[in-house]
C-alpha cells in the first residue's frame, strides 16, 4: 500500500464549530463510501471528550487484562499433531512484539465501525510486528463490500487502491458503532456547555447600578461606573456621601438546569460503551443487586469482544501460518482469548502451596514467572516439633472410655452397700435378738 498523504486532515480540526445538522450531512456522505471525514471526527472526539475517552480506555484495558492462549482441539484424532501445532502457534504469536497493541486497535472497531491492522510477514513465515492502520485511510464500497486503501484521504473512491488478499490484513467490522450516537451526544454536550457559559455569565455574577449623589455632574459618571465595576469584581471602593451601588438581576436566577442535562448526556455514552454506569459514573444509591447486574452486562460485552477478535486473529494469522508450517495438514489448534481474570500473586502462591501439600511438584521457573519474583529455599534449620519443655513430648493423658467409667461407678456402689450391711449387723439390738 502507498504511504499516507492526507496532510489536509492533519491541519484541520473537524469538530470545531460542528453542529448536529452538519454531522448528519457527513454521516449521509459516509453512507455513500466517503467515511474519511467521519472517521477523523470519531478519532477526535475519542481524544477530547473525557467520558468517551474513559470508555475507550476501559474497553482496551479489559482486552489487555485478559490472558490469551493457544488450544489444541480436543476433537482432533491426531493429538500429536494438535500439540505440535499448539506449540508452534504459541511461539509464533509470542514473537510478535506489539501483539497486545494490535488487539486494542482491533477493538476500536466497536467504536468506529471497522479497524484494520497489517502483519509484516517475514520470509521464514513469522511476524515480528503488526502495523496499526488509521481508519480514515480506508473506504468500503457498500455495493460490493470491497475495501479500498485511501492514501490521499479523499472523500470518494477516486485514487483509491483496492485491497486484495495479498495485503493479508486483519479486519474487524461492527455494524452498530458506538461513536456515531456518541458524536451526537458530544455535540449536544458542547452546545449545552456553551449555553451554560452564557447562563453563568448572565446570572452567575450579579450586575450593579450606581446611584450618584445629589448634585453630581455628568463628568463624575465615569468615576461612578469605575466604582461599580470595582465592587462587582470584589475590589475595595468608595463613593461620595449620598452615592450607592445596588445589586440587580438576582431574582432571575433559579436552579441550574445544565448540570442534569450534561450528566444525562454523559450517561448515554457510558451506557452504550459499557452497558451501565459501572464505576465511571458511580451513583451513591446504587445497591449491590444493581451493581451486580451491571457487572454481568459488562462481562458479556467483554466476552463478545474477545470472541470476535479471536475469530479475526484465527482467520488472518493462525490459519495462514499453519497452512505454511504444516502443509497438507488439518488445522488442529486455535488462538483464544479467555474471558477469565488472571489469578493474582497471592492466589497463585496459595494454589502452589495447596498442590504441594497434595503431593504435586511445580517447576520453580514457572512459579517465579507467575508470582513475579525470584524464589529461594530458606536454609535456616527449623526446630523439630515437640512439647513445651526441651522439645520433649508431654505424657499422653490416659483417656477413659465410657465403659471404664461405668465399671468404676458400679464397683464403688457395691463396696458402699457391703460396708453399710456390715455396719447394721454390728448394732447391739440386732445381736440381742439373735441370742
Amino acid at each position: 500500500m502507498k504511504p499516507n498523504r492526507n496532510s489536509w486532515l492533519d491541519t484541520v480540526n473537524p469538530i470545531r464549530g460542528l453542529s448536529i445538522s452538519a454531522a448528519k450531512s457527513i454521516f449521509d456522505s459516509a453512507r455513500k463510501n466517503g467515511s474519511t471525514l467521519l472517521q477523523k471526527i470519531y478519532a477526535e472526539i475519542e481524544d477530547c471528550d473525557p467520558t468517551l475517552m474513559t470508555c475507550v480506555d476501559r474497553r482496551a484495558a479489559a482486552i489487555a487484562g485478559i490472558g490469551w492462549q493457544v488450544n489444541a482441539r480436543a476433537s482432533e484424532k491426531d493429538q500429536g499433531l494438535a500439540e505440535a501445532q499448539r506449540q508452534a502457534v504459541d511461539a509464533f504469536i509470542s514473537g510478535i512484539e506489539n501483539f497486545e497493541d494490535a488487539l486494542e486497535h482491533l477493538d476500536l472497531a466497536f467504536f468506529r465501525g471497522f479497524s484494520h491492522v497489517q502483519p509484516v510477514w517475514e520470509p521464514d513465515n513469522t511476524v515480528r510486528r503488526i502495523n496499526l492502520l488509521d481508519s480514515w485511510n480506508f473506504l468500503c464500497d457498500k455495493h460490493t463490500g470491497k475495501w479500498y486503501y485511501n492514501p490521499e484521504a479523499s472523500t470518494d473512491l477516486t485514487g483509491c487502491e483496492e485491497i486484495t488478499p495479498e495485503a493479508r490484513l486483519v479486519t474487524l467490522t461492527h455494524r452498530r458503532p458506538i461513536d456515531w450516537p456518541a458524536l451526537i451526544v458530544y455535540i449536544r454536550k458542547a452546545l449545552g456547555e456553551q449555553d451554560w457559559g452564557r447562563y453563568v455569565e448572565r446570572y452567575g455574577l450579579p450586575n450593579f447600578i450606581a446611584t450618584m449623589h445629589a448634585g453630581a455632574t455628568d463628568a463624575q459618571r465615569d468615576d461612578y461606573l469605575k466604582t461599580a465595576k470595582a465592587v462587582r469584581e470584589g475590589q475595595p471602593a468608595a463613593l461620595p456621601n449620598g452615592g450607592s451601588v445596588t445589586t440587580v438581576g438576582t431574582e432571575s436566577r433559579g436552579q441550574d438546569p445544565f448540570s442534569q442535562f450534561l450528566e444525562h448526556q454523559e450517561k448515554q455514552i457510558v451506557l452504550m460503551a459499557t452497558g451501565g454506569t459501572l464505576t465511571s459514573l458511580a451513583q451513591a444509591d446504587t445497591g449491590s443487586l444493581a451493581g451486580g447486574a451491571q457487572m454481568d452486562v459488562w462481562r458479556q460485552i467483554v466476552a463478545r469482544d474477545v470472541t470476535v477478535i479471536s475469530a479475526a486473529i484465527n482467520r488472518a494469522l493462525v490459519r495462514p501460518f499453519l497452512a505454511a508450517a504444516f502443509p497438507g495438514k488439518p488445522v488442529a489448534a486455535e488462538f483464544k482469548i479467555e474471558a477469565v481474570e488472571k489469578p493474582g500473586k497471592k492466589e497463585t502462591a496459595e494454589l502452589a502451596a495447596t498442590l504441594r501439600s497434595a503431593g504435586y511438584t511445580i517447576d520453580q521457573s514457572e512459579l517465579e514467572e507467575a508470582v513475579g519474583f525470584k524464589l529461594e529455599k530458606d536454609a535456616t534449620p527449623q526446630p523439630a516439633p515437640g512439647g513445651m519443655l526441651l522439645n520433649k513430648e508431654p505424657p499422653t493423658p490416659t483417656k477413659k472410655t465410657r465403659k471404664d467409667l461405668a465399671d468404676t461407678l458400679q464397683d464403688a456402689l457395691e463396696a458402699a452397700m457391703v460396708e453399710a450391711i456390715a455396719g447394721e449387723l454390728k448394732k447391739p439390738e440386732l445381736t440381742n435378738k439373735q441370742d
